[in-house]
């Protein structure tokens, strides 16, 4: 039995043939459905219009003169009824500046009168591969634009499922650790040592729950901008990482930085993550050497840049540094719990901006803020 293609089950296209001379509208009906098309012809652009209102066509193709209404205004109520419909004008009198104005209302083609075969049929092909590739891409924004609002919601759920686990857990968490700490008091040594464990457990607990309610709170707080002086923002940022500091010889280079529209409080937050990861990982090293530095982009974005010469990570899974709760280290190696680099992503999101990492194993890591230039983020 012979193979059908899927082709030959394809509905035959809908042709409507709107021309006033009636005997050119039967001899065109003829030669178009000779060609495989479904047609169906009238001479009154009033009939023609209420047959839109009935039924679905593929191509309207209509003679551009004609008594009452001519071709421009039936193209301009046939394109307001059926938007996915394509248009080809027939014309014999009509001047350019008649076409010119029957395509800026939604007409894509037009064929000269007298017309043969030859002109008329590869003039409807084009049409209809118009009218396809229309229809496909209305499907697909269609589709698209649902993904979006679903992937928005689901987005929304997550949040307010992290931010209200985060608040539930944050209160018997603290409980927990205030009995230990008035029962470590009154330990001895032995029991002293398994209860400044469990305090150090309730700690770490404690700052997941910070991290993953911060997380949360960035996907829908919203954002005033300001001026902000990134200068500043990274003073307050040291500041905050300071204590990390204590005992370790670090080389700082800082650059000048650019005043930006942004958030200062979230910029701040951001930084200081950046700063923290960079004294973390190279906390092995007698002298660690944590750059921080600027440069403008051409076209007229900043790039903000933190390098360290510290532990570094695998190229290869630098798409991995960013998800919450994702490390390349162990914990035995470095202490964290994965979130920083996640926060550090929405908040440069937020601000319309993008991060990147680069950095290979035991050669150090650098991070490019790339934020948007103020009247742009304004």
């Amino acid at each position: 039995m012979p193979h059908r293609s899927s082709a030959q089950y394809r509905p035959r296209p809908r042709l409507l043939v709107v021309d006033d001379e009636a005997p050119q509208q039967r001899a065109l009906c003829e030669i178009l459905v000779d060609q495989g098309y479904d047609v169906v012809g009238c001479t009154d652009p009033l009939v023609a219009l209420s047959k839109l209102d009935h039924a679905t066509f593929e191509l309207l193709l209509t003679d551009l003169q004609m008594p009452g209404m001519d071709g421009i205004e039936l193209t301009r109520r046939a394109q307001a009824v059926a938007p996915d419909m394509v248009i080809v004008l027939m014309t014999a009198h009509g001047s350019i500046g008649s076409v010119v104005d029957a395509m800026k209302n939604g007409a894509i083609d037009y064929v000269q009168k007298p017309f043969r075969i030859s002109g008329i049929v590869p003039a409807v092909e084009r049409a209809l591969e118009v009218q396809r590739l229309r229809v496909n891409n209305r499907r697909l924004e269609a589709e698209v634009s649902q993904q979006v609002r679903e992937l928005v919601a689901v987005n929304q759920e997550l949040d307010a499922f992290a931010a209200r686990l985060a608040h539930d857990l944050r209160g018997p968490l603290v409980n927990m650790r205030s009995i230990l700490a008035m029962v470590l008091q009154d330990s001895d040594d032995l029991h002293a040592e398994l209860l400044r464990r469990g305090l150090q457990s309730g700690d770490l607990a404690l700052r997941m729950v910070r991290d993953l309610l911060d997380f949360a709170r960035l996907g829908n707080q919203s954002l005033t901008m300001a001026p902000v002086q990134l200068d500043d923002v990274l003073q307050v940022a040291l500041a905050t990482v300071k204590p990390q500091c204590d005992g370790r010889q670090i080389e700082w280079a800082i650059g000048p930085l650019p005043t930006l529209q942004g958030h200062a409080g979230l910029l701040q937050q951001a930084f200081a993550n950046l700063l923290s990861n960079a004294i973390k990982y190279t906390s092995a090293h007698p002298v660690a050497h944590i750059a921080v530095t600027a440069r403008p982009l051409p076209d007229g974005r900043h790039a903000i840049v933190f390098s360290d010469d510290g532990a570094g990570f695998d190229p290869k899974h630098a798409d991995q540094l960013f998800k919450p709760f994702r490390r390349l280290h162990t914990a035995d190696e470095f202490v964290g719990e994965g979130m920083g680099l996640a926060n550090v992503r929405r908040i440069v999101e937020r601000h319309g901006g993008t991060v990147t990492a680069q950095g290979r194993l035991g050669e150090g890591a650098t991070f490019t803020l790339v934020l948007p230039a103020p009247a742009a983020t304004a």
